[in-house]
């Protein structure tokens, strides 16, 4: 057998290095190019989504493991929650380091990534099946995540007025916990949600004034930053109060969930009786706020609408949102251009 010599070995690993690097660039050069065309004014998602799966399916494991999560992102975005919770999921399986110049994320901050979607399209069995696999973590974040998102998931599920007591016991008790200092925000924000108890707004803004939740309780930002909101159910204190208006959702106790929960699926599996119509941007307790936002989306291209809803404490909300395109883009153009959104579906 002929010896390779050895300016033969330094140039095959010379070349051999050059490919894995040229490799591990696939990833990040495959996702600039969708964002590049989702860009686009006649952007095709569904298209760009099936050439990032193609690429997907014949890369190396660390490109398979990036494109998985940039898919989920995405879909995510567009609000197709089930199949965002997929990807995740995917990407989370594979047993690789993400691609060079692409995001570093780990296998646990996938998987709760998964849980939030799953949580996000109402279901919360997918959600607890996740969450069985994070159970052993000892990663402090993902602990602290893995309670609440838990929490929410058991929420999601409740149906009447005694169910709620004990959540809320739980959640009190994690917004003492040091443990829980990671979610607190999120755990006052779920508290204030569900009791519309201006204590947990007031620790908010006392603790953590320049949180996104903080703003939220406000009115200076969005209320609702998606779907998975108005699966949870709230109690003025007197009446059992489901989710409420926009999504479409009756607003009559406990139908509400489950009717909301059904519009996303629904919408996302394919079915005719409900469909995304328009993308709400933002929900405050002050209309200048509201107006302001607006001439913001008016500046930026788009066409917004102001509407008014009234919550069961009384409180009147001024409601931002924007028509949805014949293409369901529109998520994802409000996304690029910056603005926040998430998927309103139509009554049956």
């Amino acid at each position: 057998m002929k010896r390779l010599s050895f300016k033969g070995w330094v140039s095959l690993t010379v070349l051999m290095m050059a490919g894995m690097s040229l490799w591990s660039q696939t990833a990040s050069k495959v996702i600039q190019d969708a964002v590049e065309k989702s860009s686009q004014p006649d952007a095709k998602i569904s298209s760009i989504i099936s050439q990032v799966e193609k690429a997907a399916a014949t890369s190396r494991d660390s490109d398979k493991r990036s494109l998985y999560t940039f898919l989920g992102s995405l879909t995510e975005q567009l609000g197709q929650y089930h199949e965002a919770a997929t990807w995740y999921g995917m990407a989370a399986a594979i047993a690789a380091p993400p691609a060079t110049g692409t995001p570093s994320l780990t296998s646990e901050q996938l998987v709760l990534a998964a849980v939030r979607c799953s949580l996000s399209c109402g279901d919360s069995q997918r959600a607890d099946t996740y969450l069985a696999s994070l159970k052993d973590s000892t990663v402090a974040e993902t602990v602290a995540y893995s309670r609440l998102y838990s929490l929410w998931s058991r929420l999601c599920r409740v149906d009447s007025t005694s169910q709620l007591v004990e959540p809320l016991t739980l959640l009190e008790t994690y917004a003492s916990l040091e443990s829980m200092e990671l979610v607190r925000p999120p755990v006052y924000l779920t508290l204030w949600y569900l009791t519309e108890q201006e204590q947990w707004s007031q620790r908010l803004k006392k603790e953590y004034p320049k949180s996104a939740e903080a703003a939220l309780v406000a009115g200076e930002a969005q209320l609702l930053p998606s779907p998975f909101w108005f699966f949870l159910p709230q109690k003025d204190g007197v009446a059992w109060a489901g989710s409420s208006g926009t999504t479409g959702a009756k607003a009559s106790g406990t139908e509400t969930s489950s009717k909301g929960q059904a519009s996303t699926t629904d919408a996302q599996d394919g079915g005719q009786s409900h469909v995304v119509v328009k993308q709400q941007v933002g929900f405050f307790r002050n209309r200048e706020n509201a107006e302001n936002l607006a001439q913001r989306l008016r500046d930026a291209g788009f066409k917004p609408n102001i509407s008014e809803e009234q919550r069961q404490s009384g409180t009147v909300y001024f409601v931002v949102t924007v028509p949805e395109d014949k293409d369901n883009s529109m998520g994802l153009r409000l996304k690029t251009a910056g603005f926040e959104c998430y998927p309103v579906f139509a009554d049956e």
